[in-house]
């Protein structure tokens, strides 16, 4: 098993999260011994300073060029033959993702496959998309049938499913570079999405694996990009990209309709 893992982390800002991101690393995948590369995003804190302490592979961007690119330059320095993508808010507390690393090759009809993500307080974290289409959108908002948001699949037992969170996926390096790398449209958001459609695209499927088990402190390494009240600005624009425009924007009348109906239901009680 040892050095057939590479874990790539991109960071922007965020020093001591991601400082401990790899620490756990460390401590928790000791057998594996994998490679890490951390790409920083040309950040303005210490992160550069604090790494260079580290044994990792550090790449210093010139610039903030969001996830999907860092995760790519990133790439282009794995030596091994799988690629773990990792957000910086994540970490270890167990060894359970050598479990998946070993499931994995094992199943070759697998393309893409992500472990279940935990709160700090270890109480099960929704990273699981159900298929994003106009139908499931009025199921939910307007039938409320949780059939569109994230959610937990109820399971112990690996899943296939229509898309995992991307704040942690395992892939096959040959796979990743077949499928044309993470879409460097998206600087942000919709890039795992659209990354889960081209492995369905090429016949693969993508998979839950609930025995592997990971601390996500959600949010943790992009809450500096904007203010609490206008967090869900930042996804208009990568759902325009992943969605299409008219698509896009007849989800977000789903979602309005949904809301004034709610708001007039609940006046008339």
């Amino acid at each position: 098993m040892k050095n057939t893992l590479s874990i790539i982390i991109p960071t922007w800002n965020t020093a001591k999260i991601t400082l401990k991101c790899v620490q756990t690393i460390k401590k928790h995948l000791s057998n594996i011994k994998p490679q890490i590369i951390v790409v920083d995003n040309a950040s303005t804190d210490n992160t550069v300073d604090l790494f260079k302490k580290e044994n990792v592979t550090l790449i210093r961007n010139s610039k903030n060029f969001g996830y999907a690119k860092a995760c790519n330059i990133g790439s282009k320095k794995a030596t091994g033959d799988y690629l773990l993508f990792l957000n910086s808010d994540m970490e270890f507390f167990d060894n359970s993702l050598e479990n998946m690393l070993e499931y994995f090759p094992k199943n070759p009809q697998i393309g893409l496959i992500g472990p279940q993500f935990l709160n700090p307080d270890k109480t099960i974290q929704a990273s699981v998309f159900p298929p994003q289409t106009l139908i499931n959108a009025i199921k939910e908002f307007w039938f409320k049938k949780p059939v569109y948001s994230k959610y937990s699949p109820k399971t112990k037992k690996p899943l296939s499913v229509w898309a995992i969170s991307g704040g942690a996926v395992l892939i096959n390096k040959d796979l990743f570079h077949q499928i044309g790398h993470w879409n460097e449209k998206y600087f942000m958001y919709f890039e795992d999405l659209d990354l889960c459609r081209k492995i369905h695209q090429q016949g693969k499927l993508v998979f839950y694996y609930p025995q592997a088990k990971l601390i996500h402190r959600h949010g943790a390494s992009g809450h500096k990009l904007v203010n609490s009240q206008n967090q869900w600005r930042r996804l208009i624009p990568s759902s325009k990209i992943y969605h299409g425009w008219i698509n896009h924007y007849l989800l977000f009348l789903i979602t309005r309709l949904s809301q004034k109906l709610s708001k007039s239901l609940n006046s008339t009680l």
